[in-house]
């Protein structure tokens, strides 16, 4: 299948004419050579006449070209029988060409298309309103009749419900919602005729943290998205891990470093890599900066930045204070109870030189 967009049509225009103006003035220049061959007429015309035959061609190329108002498309199809056939088709220079896939509800006649990625944003400020603990955000964004089904049989009704619900929710435990995937999809029925909102498909890893336990939730959610507004949702949950928190005490020796800087914070997979987050502190102003955190016990991986990211610690792969997860490396400690942790030199596993 041959298909010309309207630039490359009037391309191919250029590229015939040229053609044909080089055979022309090839055909010129023999019958300057041969021109007793040639009838007077012809010879009047090709041999007197060169540059009125080149204005003749640029003229062609120029009717042709005011001509082409829209794409077209050429298919053939030759079979092993030697049969072909042709069809032309026309279209506008900026429709664009989708395929649906899919069905929904059993119904084969149904399909999907791709959503927009507008709606997926409002889905993605949802959840970073839910972090910051914006109620009032949140329900400029949820729809007049929202409902929304959790993976407990909980449902809730209404903007009055859900604010209600998000209310108590903030009040006893904070949220970190770490994206992993999400796409938003157009329903299509039998007939043709497309849904005004998307549906965002997406995975999430949400924590919610109490003064004693974080709960870690691999969630999925489907979420119908219309007129921005969010009018519905429904949870579904792969896996749900509880660990306890302990109290631990993080400590970075900066009298070393030479570049210049105003903050020093911590960042780890127990505050989301937040960047400014936990702000650390130097009370005696010795150089070393210290904060106390309440983490998850077990394994957990950190490292200290300046001025939120502008400047971090970075680790070459098994240096002995640090882990390499996929393609970031780490600081890494393990804790089992509340604790002090060694005070580190920024940037190396070692102690700072006095």
């Amino acid at each position: 299948m041959f298909i010309y967009s309207k630039g490359k049509l009037y391309l191919l225009i250029i590229q015939i004419a040229s053609v044909f103006a080089l055979l022309l003035s090839n055909a010129c220049d023999r019958t300057e050579e041969n021109n007793r061959k040639k009838t007077s007429l012809i010879k009047f015309v090709l041999t007197k006449n060169k540059t009125f035959m080149k204005k003749i061609t640029v003229l062609i190329l120029i009717f042709f070209s005011s001509q082409v108002n829209f794409t077209w498309a050429q298919t053939t199809e030759s079979t092993k029988n030697g049969r072909a056939h042709s069809a032309m088709i026309q279209s506008t220079m900026d429709e664009t060409i989708t395929r649906a896939a899919g069905f929904s509800g059993g119904n084969a006649d149904s399909s999907w298309l791709i959503g927009d990625q507008e709606n997926l944003n409002v889905w993605l400020k949802w959840c970073d309103l839910q972090m910051k603990e914006d109620i009032d955000g949140l329900m400029s964004l949820a729809g007049d009749s929202i409902t929304i089904e959790g993976f407990h049989n909980e449902k809730i009704h209404g903007k009055a419900e859900l604010k209600e619900f998000f209310t108590r929710w903030f009040e006893n435990y904070d949220v970190i919602i770490k994206q992993e995937w999400g796409i938003p999809v157009k329903f299509i029925d039998k007939d043709g005729n497309k849904d005004d909102g998307d549906w965002i498909i997406n995975g999430h890893e949400l924590q919610t943290i109490s003064s004693e336990k974080v709960t870690r939730e691999d969630n999925q959610a489907n979420v119908y998205i219309k007129n921005s507004q969010v009018q519905f949702f429904k949870i579904y949950n792969h896996s749900t891990t509880t660990t306890k928190l302990v109290s631990a005490t993080f400590s970075v020796d900066m009298s070393s470093y030479k570049g210049e800087f105003k903050n020093v914070f911590l960042n780890g997979a127990f505050n989301n890599w937040c960047g400014s987050c936990n702000i650390m502190t130097d009370e005696n102003k010795d150089g070393v900066y210290e904060i106390t955190l309440d983490v998850p016990s077990g394994e957990i991986e950190y490292k200290f930045t300046l001025d939120g990211w502008n400047t971090q610690e970075v680790f070459e792969a098994g240096a002995p204070c640090t882990k390499t997860s996929t393609q970031f490396t780490n600081r890494v400690a393990n804790l089992e109870s509340g604790t002090s942790l060694p005070v580190a030199c920024f940037n190396t596993c070692g102690l700072c030189e006095q």
